[in-house]
């Protein structure tokens, strides 16, 4: 009879549900959710590497540059045995390396090409410039105000602060009066 009492005590709890608060239900999904200290890591170095290669194409130092080609040997680099390669990085991440790979080659394309148009441009602009004219200015008599400024202006630049020339306020205050 115990038997028969402790199955029947037994038999409805197992078709019970579980009782589970509303935060251990999402406590339990956002945990699969998160990466892993690991895959944070390797996340990364992946985007150390792809920044590096973006921000440092056009550098015109030698960090900036040597920072580029590493990103750039690295990413082009196909190699399966180091644990850290670029394609052994893409795969820990469920990326596919060949895809990334080809991506970034196609935007360091198009990169250099906008480099080269905005050089070229800049060439062109410099070699359209005209060449700067020097165009006598008569001496302007020293007036008291002239005398002023002109005092002024050597003591700002003892003080290494840049003032017009007293020649351009004397003609600035003719014109003004007139």
């Amino acid at each position: 009879m115990q038997e028969k009492e402790t199955l029947d005590e037994k038999l409805p709890g197992l078709f019970e549900p579980d009782t589970l608060l509303p935060i251990q239900y999402f406590e339990a999904m956002r945990r699969k959710h998160l990466l892993e200290g690991e895959k944070r890591l390797i996340l990364s170095v992946l985007e150390d590497a792809v920044e590096c290669f973006m921000k440092c194409i056009d550098s015109t130092s030698g960090k900036g540059q040597r920072l580029f080609r590493d990103a750039d040997d690295w990413i082009n680099l196909e190699d399966k045995h180091w644990v850290f390669s670029f394609d052994n990085v893409c795969e820990m991440l469920d990326i596919e390396p060949e895809y990334l790979r080809r991506g970034l080659q196609l935007w360091k394309q198009r990169r250099l090409e906008q480099i080269a148009q905005r050089k070229a441009l800049a060439a062109e602009q410099a070699a359209a410039a005209p060449a700067p004219v020097a165009v006598e200015q008569e001496p302007v008599p020293p007036a008291p105000a002239a005398a002023k400024l002109f005092h002024i202006a050597r003591a700002a630049n003892r003080k290494r602060v840049k003032l017009t020339p007293p020649a351009r306020k004397v003609a600035k205050l003719r014109k003004a009066r007139a």
